[in-house]
């Protein structure tokens, strides 16, 4: 829960970052036709590089006490599923700082790669979008420094949880060795070079990896294939089901026996009916007195 909260400063905060960039960018969305305009929109580069700090979780902003505290009470449960998942927990923390800097200097530096729109024609976005950033980049800054104590101090944390979190037994007072609690926070830092070198400096070696994993790429780059597979599962089905009620159904037997139909004979019966009225009132007058006729036999015959 207190990762959570925190989560939502810094999330929020590259979340509306990027819709800045894409403002700027009339709408551009890939990061691959960006690049190179960190001194075009400052503001929003400043802002987007503390929300990436934060998310990574870089020492003493808001993601650095909630992300290690989960790694920290993994490692404390002192079995083999609390050190597998405290292991884990880092290596994943050094994957997304490497995706996260990757964000930033795919968009912010290197080559300008958009031939759309010109550089020249970049500009910041408006107060009004900038102020919620900056309100967030506060709380991404400081809100686990201060609110760490209530979520998950030693004495705080029940009185404010109370009932709503049942706790099985107290908060560990240990603290994992020395070295443990130094290792996610440099790989932290040194993902920051390391992005810089992959997808910037020298982008060849990323190409080869691509390159030799090729399989497993496209695998990734098509999210397992898991939209392929939903509109194969559901989505076909369910249009073909929609089709068939929507043909066979809504309009051969609804709407054909009903308003469709209704209205078909009431359209013959009114293009019919308007041939009477020709006009001529010699017609009119023949029509009257086939009806007077037809009238006065009816009264001698009854």
């Amino acid at each position: 829960m207190f990762h959570l909260f925190t989560h939502a400063f810094f999330k929020a905060l590259l979340f509306l970052g990027s819709g800045s960039v894409i403002h700027s960018f009339k709408d551009e969305q890939d990061i691959n036709l960006m690049g190179g305009v960190w001194k075009k929109l400052p503001y929003t580069y400043a802002l987007m590089i503390i929300g990436t700090l934060a998310l990574t979780g870089f020492p003493f902003l808001s993601g650095f006490y909630s992300k290690d505290a989960i790694i920290e009470f993994a490692y404390l449960r002192g079995n083999s599923v609390g050190m597998y998942a405290a292991y884990v927990g880092i290596f994943t923390a050094f994957l997304t700082s490497i995706y996260s800097w990757r964000l930033i200097f795919k968009t912010f530096h290197g080559s300008y790669n958009n031939s759309n729109v010109k550089i020249e024609s970049m500009h910041e976005s408006p107060p009004v979008m900038l102020i919620p950033l900056v309100i967030l980049s506060i709380g991404a800054i400081f809100a686990g420094m201060v609110f760490k104590d209530l979520f998950i101090g030693h004495s705080n944390s029940y009185a404010f949880w109370s009932s709503s979190i049942k706790f099985l037994e107290p908060l560990s007072t240990e603290h994992p060795p020395t070295w443990f609690l130094f290792l996610t926070p440099v790989l932290v830092v040194l993902s920051i070079p390391l992005s810089f070198y992959l997808f910037i400096k020298n982008k060849s070696v990323v190409d080869e990896i691509v390159r030799i994993n090729k399989p497993l790429y496209i695998f990734l780059q098509k999210k397992w294939y898991f939209d392929e597979l939903y509109d194969y599962i559901f989505i076909r089905p369910s249009k073909k089901i929609g089709y068939f009620l929507w043909k066979q159904i809504d309009g051969s037997v609804i709407d054909k026996f009903g308003p469709d139909g209704i209205s078909k004979i009431i359209k013959n019966f009114s293009i019919r009916a308007v041939k009477f009225q020709s006009g001529y009132i010699y017609q009119y007058a023949f029509v009257m007195l086939l009806g007077f006729s037809l009238l006065l036999t009816l009264l001698i015959l009854y």
